[in-house]
């Protein structure tokens, strides 16, 4: 490397260095936000008071900013917190924003001019800062300070010895002696446990006397609040993983619902592209229809009106011609004219004024035509269909489910003898418990065979598996003990099942069967003598649960409480809630339910085994929470043992006795 590339990486390690160091000292949290900057008014607090919420901001800002005389609304969280007595500056100050800004202070000298802390002398340049006096001072007060008696003890430290950390300052810092705010030449060294508050000598005699307060040396309640802050930050993690995991469920179900709306949306177009093109269609056929009524009505009413008139002409000529010839005869007419057509005039006469007689008037009603238009509320009729909002309805979800996949059917993830199931919270891989072959094979959610988990700590055949958020996995294997394993298979610890009493563990030839995680990271064991077991995952006991039968598979419920079945279903939480007898409610032979989960909607999803030995059939059934019975998903399984959900619309189900397992998918 050249002499200019070693100059080059010297530089830029010294540049890195230091801005670490800036950044140390200007107190940037995670966002990149100065943590001594007031959010009210974007500049560096001044009198940083500390709020309960913990957040803090400067005093005037406070006061400007509160309104109303009992309560103060931070701007940050929105929290409404009580105010002291003493309004605003009744809350604590805030130490820790003070000590940030005084470490920052010290990289500020020689940029900002700054009066000697002692002398107050603005034409020397300070260099130095007592860390006692908490003040920068100049080269002739550093002298005093090693000079008089009393300041020889004070920390002095020189600006370069702060600023190139050849001084620990974060620790002298911490080590360094706060003045009581109310008393401010005293140091605070008693802290009050009635007021939880640290105060001085002055205080201890004047506001917090005893019997009414009771107060302890600051050393030793610093020590013991160090031990629960360790405590609630170990909280925290826990917390915040389960509202990592929460948040993370919101986005996919935000994400689904995205989905679901833009599928929604499309169909709703597609509806109204269909339903204006039946409408025209069937708006088209109305007017056909009708335009080929009124042309009827036209032929036939013209055809009874032409007719009519047709007759009234031909009486009006022969009254015409009857009218002609009496006319001539009056005129003109001889007498045997008069004589001879006499008889046949009359006869003519009375028969056209007969028929007259006889003859209806035209109907006038042959003339009223008229075309009704069908109301604004009759155009309301054209129906695209409706939505619906909330979750599916537990009864849509049966009849609807097709086989998607078989999994474990030759290679090296061929499965000889399945028992238990489980998925992966984090990454919905599907672990299935090989009885036969003592192992458990890993899959994807696809149902595409990835690896195999294998230890000799699997002393007999693994019954049921379960997978923690924190990639922990769970087996029981038909002995009296939980084994855990980390997510790659290493052996980790065991522990065993407890009695109800919970001193002795449950070791009397007891099996343990049924494995299931509850919504606070718990898990439930399921014993052979009819309990169940609940344990942290460091194996630390909870309680133990006597139940009415041996619990060969667990679900948990969205309400938090107990499936299991072994015959029959059964709900449980401290007590019995409800027990559906299958093979007595429903008259199926020869099997028996065995895997049970749960979904997010409400549904209780139970595989049944049943052996081709008796005849019997096998398959998925599905209740309410309730225990109402909802349908079957399907019977194409026979030797159906665990079952679990990859996700509300998927189903995994493992067989027996080599057979592989299936795959579910509900279709809308």
């Amino acid at each position: 490397m050249s002499k200019e590339s070693n100059q080059l990486a010297k530089m830029s390690r010294r540049l890195t260095h230091r801005k670490r160091r800036y950044d140390e000292i200007e107190g940037y949290n995670t966002e990149g936000n100065s943590l001594t900057t007031c959010s009210i008014c974007s500049q560096e607090m001044e009198n940083p008071k500390a709020l309960p919420c913990l957040h803090s901001f400067c005093l005037k800002c406070l006061e400007s900013s509160s309104s109303c005389s009992t309560s103060f609304v931070c701007p940050l969280c929105q929290e409404k917190i009580p105010l002291p007595p003493d309004g605003v500056n009744g809350f604590r100050d805030s130490f820790f924003i003070n000590r940030m800004k005084e470490r920052k202070a010290i990289f500020k000298v020689g940029k900002v001019i700054m009066p000697c802390a002692s002398c107050e002398a603005t034409g020397r340049q300070v260099t130095s800062r007592c860390m006692n006096c908490n003040g920068f001072l100049c080269y002739k007060c550093v002298r005093l300070h090693k000079t008089i008696k009393p300041l020889r003890i004070h920390k002095v430290f020189t600006l370069d010895q702060l600023r190139s950390g050849k001084v620990d300052m974060s620790k002298l810092m911490l080590e360094k002696d706060e003045c009581c705010p109310k008393h401010k030449e005293q140091v605070l060294r008693w802290y009050c446990k009635t007021c939880d508050i640290p105060i001085c000598r002055d205080c201890t005699v004047m506001e917090h006397t005893r019997p009414e307060h009771d107060y302890v040396p600051l050393e030793s309640a610093v020590k013991d609040h160090l031990e629960e802050i360790k405590n609630l930050v170990t909280a925290c993690k826990d917390i915040n993983r389960k509202l990592i995991g929460a948040i993370t469920k919101a986005d996919k179900v935000k994400a689904k619902l995205d989905s679901q709306l833009t599928k929604a949306t499309k169909q709703l177009k597609d509806a109204e592209s269909q339903a204006k093109e039946e409408f025209l269609k069937a708006l088209q056929e109305n007017v056909k229809t009708t335009t080929d009524q009124l042309n009827a009505i036209k032929m036939k009413r013209y055809e009874k009106i032409e007719n009519e008139m047709m007759e009234l002409r031909n009486m009006q000529s022969k009254i015409s011609n009857v009218q002609e010839i009496g006319n001539q005869l009056i005129k003109s007419g001889s007498k045997h004219d008069v004589a001879s057509n006499y008889a046949v005039l009359c006869k003519t006469l009375k028969q056209v004024q007969g028929e007259i007689t006889l003859h209806n008037p035209v109907n006038v009603s042959l003339s009223k035509v008229k075309f009704n238009p069908h109301q604004k509320d009759s155009v309301e009729s054209v129906h695209l269909g409706t939505l619906s909002s909330g979750s599916m309805s537990p009864r849509d979800r049966t009849g609807k489910w097709v086989l998607e996949k078989e999994i474990g059917v030759e290679g090296p993830g061929k499965i000889k003898g399945g028992f238990g199931v489980a998925v992966d919270p984090t990454t919905s891989d599907i672990l299935i418990a090989d009885w036969t072959d003592r192992n458990i094979k890993v899959f994807d959610s696809g149902g595409n065979y990835k690896h195999v988990i294998f230890d000799d700590y699997l002393d007999l055949h693994p019954h049921d598996v379960a997978v923690s958020v924190d990639g922990f996995l769970f087996i029981t294997d038909y002995t009296a003990c939980v084994k855990v394993f980390s997510h790659d298979g290493i052996y980790l610890n065991q522990f065993p099942a407890r009695s109800p009493d919970g001193k002795s563990s449950i070791t009397d030839g007891s099996e343990l069967y049924g494995l299931a995680i509850d919504s606070d990271g718990n898990l439930l064991v399921g014993s052979s003598k009819k309990y169940i077991s609940k344990h942290k995952q460091d194996g630390t006991h909870i309680a133990t649960m006597k139940t009415a039968i041996c619990p060969l598979f667990i679900g948990m419920t969205r309400a938090n409480r107990y499936a299991y079945s072994d015959t029959r279903i059964i709900q449980y939480k401290g007590s019995l809630l409800y027990a559906t007898n299958l093979t007595a409610s429903y008259h199926w032979r020869s099997w028996r339910p065995c895997g049970v989960c749960c979904s997010d909607d409400g549904i209780i999803y139970v595989s049944c085994y049943g052996s081709s030995y008796g005849g019997g059939q096998g398959g998925i059934y599905s209740f309410t929470e309730d225990g109402s019975y909802l349908g079957c998903i399907t019977t194409d399984v026979t030797w159906a043992q665990g079952i679990a959900l990859i996700d509300n619309d998927r189903l995994v189900v493992v067989q027996f006795a080599g057979r592989p397992a299936k795959i579910f998918s509900y279709v809308e």
